[in-house]
């Protein structure tokens, strides 16, 4: 019979290794510092949606910016939006990794998040609108089409 060299166990007994997902939940539940990451880790996922969007959206030219600074750096280029929402979002970020152990900074994070996560459906509701608007649009014109009456 062998022995587990690093439990002194036979091989029948050894320690089963954990799950990743498992030792995560475990790594989460374990502390509000480790909650707090997460939920700034979602933070940043949510702004990348939001920035990739909003350069979609401009692109395709279905963007009416109302932030003047925005709509100025939409003007100069990709880049510059860019380096501005990560900047942004580094800045408004480090206080909450920084007092990460406070109870206030947990709950701030969760409302933060949840009002990005908003965000995101009313992106979703935005592109349903318009991919409506669109197949009207097209419906339209294959109707002035096939009728021979156009504009």
């Amino acid at each position: 019979m062998s022995v587990c060299p690093s439990t002194a166990l036979p091989d029948r007994l050894a320690p089963i290794e954990t799950p990743w997902h498992v030792r995560f939940g475990a790594w989460v539940a374990e502390s509000r510092a480790h909650r707090v990451i997460c939920l700034v880790l979602g933070i940043w996922l949510l702004n990348a949606f939001d920035l990739a969007l909003t350069l979609l959206a401009h692109s395709q030219g279905v963007l009416d910016e109302e932030n003047p600074l925005a709509r100025m750096l939409l003007g100069m280029g990709t880049p510059s939006i860019v380096l501005f929402k990560i900047g942004l979002v580094l800045i408004g970020t480090h206080p909450l990794l920084r007092y990460r152990h406070a109870r206030v900074t947990e709950l701030g994070t969760l409302v933060i998040l949840v009002a990005y996560a908003l965000l995101a459906v009313h992106w979703q509701e935005c592109y349903k609108l318009y991919t409506l608007q669109m197949s009207s649009e097209i419906h339209m014109a294959e109707m002035s089409i096939i009728t021979g009456v156009g504009p």
